[in-house]
Formats: structure tokens, sequence, C-alpha cells
């Protein structure tokens, strides 16, 4: 009985080590797998980053304070979230990433190009998103990656009120990616208060505009 009580408890003890061993294997898989999707979308970004014209470029603001100027005006970052994800919505895969919250006082040349988005044009806060969206159908679809962005106080945007356009709405053909950026002015958010977005895409259409998949809300927190 003592030497079958021994291999128990050596058998036991056998099991808790292959546990840890896989709990700790497990952990290091997933942080790799979350470095190496973080690489992916950072080398995306740097692949794809066009600049936009209507406001200067943000890739060098990382914290909260730093401020950017170029010909185009100046900008503060004001929040940030480390949020990046893919989402299937149906036959599309859009991946959502590089969320900034920004004040910005654009260039007098650029002042008259706000009127048709804020009362305030000389001074505003807008709030820019990277987008990725692929078709992986055989088919033509039509997607709008934002059809309606909800601030947590309430305040919505929808498609046109998108100010960088960068042709990041409407159809895709079988297999064709889009890539590009997203902003819009955010005049009835209290940027103290902001705690997170909810994203509204479309539903994916066909070149009928019938309905192939219903829309998704995408939850992000700051």
């Amino acid at each position: 009985m003592l030497i079958a009580g021994g291999c128990s408890i050596a058998s036991d003890q056998a099991e808790s080590t292959e546990e840890t061993a896989n709990e700790q294997t497990s952990e290091i898989k997933d942080a790799a797998n979350q470095a190496a999707q973080k690489q992916v979308l950072n080398h995306v970004a740097a692949k794809t980053y066009v600049n936009n014209p209507q406001a200067p470029e943000t890739r060098s603001l990382k914290e909260v304070g730093q401020t950017f100027t170029d010909e185009d005006g100046s900008v503060t970052l004001k929040a940030i979230t480390d949020y990046s994800g893919t989402h299937s919505i149906g036959p599309v895969k859009l991946t959502i990433a590089d969320i900034k919250v920004m004040n910005y006082s654009p260039s007098p040349d650029l002042i008259d190009y706000f009127h048709g988005y804020t009362h305030s044009e000389d001074n505003f806060s807008y709030i820019k998103l990277q987008v990725t969206i692929e078709n992986t159908s055989e088919q033509l679809v039509d997607f709008a990656p934002v059809s309606v962005l909800e601030t947590n106080e309430g305040e919505k945007k929808d498609f046109e009120d998108d100010f960088y356009l960068q042709n990041l709405y409407g159809q895709l053909q079988s297999g064709e990616t889009k890539m590009g950026e997203l902003a819009f002015v955010l005049e009835k958010t209290d940027l103290e208060n902001l705690k997170s977005i909810a994203i509204h895409t479309s539903d994916v259409f066909d070149e009928k505009k019938t309905s192939l998949h219903e829309g998704e809300i995408v939850e992000i927190s700051f």
C-alpha cells in the first residue's frame, strides 16, 4: 500500500508538472500570436500609408499630449487605444486598427474645407481609424466599413461625415482589398469622458443591393 501511495503521489506530481508546462507553452504561443498580429498590422500600416491632404499625418504620435505640425496644420493626440482586430462579416474581412483622437488646428488654407463638417473649423477634435477591407468571395460586393460611428456619449457620425475621403466605401471586386483611413469630427463628445466607441458596419450587399450578410457592431474601449 505504501508503494502504491508513493506511485500515486509521483504520478500526481508528474501530471501537475505537465499541466504547468502546457499552460506556460499556451501562454507563450498566445503572446507570440499577438506579437505576430501586431507586426502584420504595423507592416500593413507602413506599406499602405498615404499622407492625407486634409490633415497632418499622425504616425509619430504614440502618447497622449504629443503634437505634430506640418503644412496642413497642427495636431495633438488626445486619446489612443491599442485595439486592433479582424472581423469576418460574411464574405468581407474587415481589419480595424490605429484608432486615435486628435485635436486639430488646420492651416489657414484648409479652414474653408471644414465648413461643411464643423462650426469650429479653426480648431476641433476628430477621431481617426485605419481599415483594411477584403472581399474574399467570387462575386462583387458593396460594403461600408463604418455606416455609423457612435461614442459612449451618444454622438453619432455616418459615412458621409468622413472627411478623409479615401474611397473606402462601395463596391469591391472579387478578391479586391482596400486599405486606408477614415476620420470624423467630434463636436458633442467631451473627450475627458470618452470611454468607448461603437462602429456599426453596413450589411454586405451584392451588386443588385440584395443583402448577403447582416452588418456587425464593433465595440472599442479607450
